[in-house]
């Protein structure tokens, strides 16, 4: 036999023998290496199914532990009337009139606990109706709403309601046996509404950790801080209104619920946008409905999710989105802020109101008046456009004239008018196109060469007298083409009863003889019809003098030399004065010219007219030569 073939033959050996051996093989080695692996996964899950076990029995323990601290007192009878009183105050606080309240069922669950029922009755609005909800399961304790009826005809959130509900809540037997629901104490002074901290009496039972909530009537107060006997507080918590309280005036603890359950990581990092985030697990988190988490310092909003992609909203409650690292920390919040977010969610709207119908947008472009453009300025006109559909892209606006250089864009026509732009009248059309709507309007645009503002002729001063009237021409001139209408006025702070007319210009006043003999500044307005109007002021002084032609007589004449002197007096201030033949005179607002003297009289020339003046006569008493008394 060759050597290849003793070969072949060794191998061909080898492969029987280990085929006919593989069961012995296979049952002596191979099958109790396998059972004993089997053996030990079983093992392996029983542990884990005891360790599991262990963990729900720690947290039920743990979760009965937290009951019974939350727990009405064990008596029934106790738990019953003091729960029904406890929320026949939480409905008064909230607004709810007509109430009716009555101890209801007590159900006794072997020797766990009892459920203590109370039924209660009256009138709310909705808005109160939710208030009352907020305080109720913001409140620690192991308590649930079990039925309620609402019976309403309103349309609106301020309509009455019916209400008719059933409050349960649970007694343990191994809560602690207590005369009161919550712990009180007693106001150790007045606590005014405004006052941010407050001095109590018999504080023992209430938290020595801050922060924590109490009620005083029907406002709840936070307390921030403990200093002895003194709290630090913000006021009118959970919408209620801050008031004053008076010393003696019972301080009830105000447990907020705290109880939270789920717990878990992220699996990786969350931007500060996104909308999806993965955790570990799901466990111990509500099933089949959105509820609250908090990532740090951001409180989220679950909406959906199934074992470990979640969908959220951001940021709710005053917080703000934010990034989270991989394995942050992942809560559900506690229950008195998830009580607050869903008191938001169900107050911005009632079930009760009829449903609003879809609105219809009615594109509308509002009347356009005349628009007056002045060489120099532009034109930048909103369009009055209303009815416009949000969910559409905006309107877009066209404008057909001859004026070169008018867009429209934005809602809005613009123009600026080049230099050689000519003064005149131009048709305007605009036009506004929004889906199959369309509208459209004309109006007018008058280009004007740029108005100047009228002048005043300069009156730097006038003197009026008491008693006596005074007349002032004010006038202006205006250089404008063509000519325009000019408007006076006096600006404040003029002198009572002076007046100026308007059209004519014509200023008058008559002081009053205990008018103060002072300067009086005025000023004077004048302001033309162009567009934009103009207008330019001026300040005349006007000084009140005593009226010297009322104190000044003509006291006799005499002839010396062949020449007639006469002789006048100022009785106010006793002057005298000789005159003659010739002579010019001023008294007051009178400038005369001594014209002829006689034994009883004198004649005065006043602006080219004769003037009689009687011996014993004041200026005033002036008559003409045809005794007609013009000057007084």
């Amino acid at each position: 036999m060759q050597k290849r073939e003793k070969i072949l033959a060794a191998v061909f050996g080898t492969v029987i023998l280990v085929w006919l051996g593989m069961p012995v093989i296979n049952r002596t080695f191979i099958e109790p290496v396998t059972t004993r692996q089997n053996q030990l996964k079983v093992i392996n899950q029983q542990i884990d199914q005891k360790e599991q076990k262990e963990l729900e029995l720690l947290r039920s323990a743990k979760q009965l532990g937290d009951w019974v601290a939350h727990s009405l007192p064990p008596d029934e009878h106790d738990a019953q009337r003091l729960y029904l009183e406890w929320l026949n105050d939480l409905a008064e606080l909230s607004g709810i009139t007509n109430l009716k309240l009555s101890p209801g069922r007590r159900i006794r669950e072997g020797k766990t606990y009892i459920a203590i029922q109370v039924s209660l009755e009256g009138t709310a609005a909705y808005d109160q109706l939710c208030r009352f909800l907020l305080h109720f399961y913001q409140t620690d304790l192991r308590q649930n709403i079990i039925s309620m009826e609402l019976d309403g005809t309103g349309t609106g959130k301020s309509d009455p309601l019916e209400l008719k509900l059933t409050a349960e809540g649970l007694a343990l037997t191994k809560a602690k046996p207590r005369e009161l629901l919550f712990p009180r104490a007693r106001l150790a002074a007045t606590l005014n509404f405004d006052a941010t901290s407050l001095k109590v009496n018999g504080t023992s039972e209430f938290p020595q950790e801050t922060p924590f909530r109490i009620r005083i009537n029907q406002e709840f107060l936070t307390v921030n801080e403990i200093k002895g006997d003194t709290w630090s507080l913000v006021r009118g918590a959970s919408q209620t209104v801050p008031a004053r309280y008076e010393s003696g005036t019972p301080v009830e603890l105000a447990p907020l619920n705290q109880s939270t359950d789920g717990s878990t990581k992220l699996q990786q990092p969350l931007t500060q946008d996104a909308q999806v985030l993965k955790v570990l697990g799901d466990r111990y988190f509500p099933l089949g409905e959105s509820f609250l988490i908090k990532i740090d310092n951001e409180i989220l909003n679950v909406t959906s999710r199934n074992a470990t992609e979640w969908t959220v909203q951001r940021g709710l409650l005053d917080t703000k989105p934010a990034p989270h690292v991989k394995g942050a920390t992942v809560v559900q919040v506690p229950e008195y802020l998830q009580a607050l977010y869903d008191y938001q969610m169900i107050a911005d709207a009632s079930p009760f109101a009829k449903p609003v119908p879809d609105k219809v947008y009615q594109l509308e472009l509002r009347d356009i008046g005349k628009q007056t453009v002045v060489r120099g300025n532009t034109l930048d006109l909103s369009l009055p456009l209303s009815g416009i559909n949000p969910s559409q892209a905006a309107p877009k606006v066209t404008v057909k004239s001859d004026l070169p250089g008018i867009v429209a864009q934005a809602g809005k026509l613009q123009w600026a008018p080049a230099k050689e732009q000519k003064v005149g009248r131009y048709p305007v059309t605009v036009s506004a196109t929004q889906g199959d709507q369309t509208v459209e309007k004309s109006f007018e645009i008058e280009f004007l060469e740029k108005n100047t503002a009228p002048q005043l002729e300069t009156v730097a001063s006038v003197t009026a007298y008491q008693a006596r009237p005074l007349s002032l021409q004010v006038k202006a001139k205006d250089v404008d083409e063509p000519a325009q209408k000019l408007r006076f006025e006096l600006e404040a702070g003029a002198p009572e009863g002076m007046r100026i007319n308007a059209e004519t210009g014509e200023l008058t006043w008559t002081p009053s003889v205990s008018a103060e003999l002072k300067e009086y500044p005025v000023t004077v307005k004048v302001t033309d019809s162009g567009i934009p109007a103009a207008s330019n002021s001026q300040k005349i002084a006007v000084t009140v003098a005593l009226d010297d032609a009322f104190f000044t007589f003509l006291t006799g004449s005499i002839e010396l030399d062949g020449k007639r002197i006469a002789w006048i007096r100022n009785r106010a201030t006793n002057q005298k004065r000789e005159v003659k033949e010739g002579d010019a005179i001023d008294v007051a607002d009178l400038h005369a010219v001594v014209k002829t003297i006689t034994d009883k009289y004198v004649v005065l020339e006043i602006d080219g007219k004769p003037w009689m003046l009687s011996l014993g006569e004041n200026f005033r008493s002036l008559r003409n030569l045809t005794s007609v008394p013009v000057l007084n």
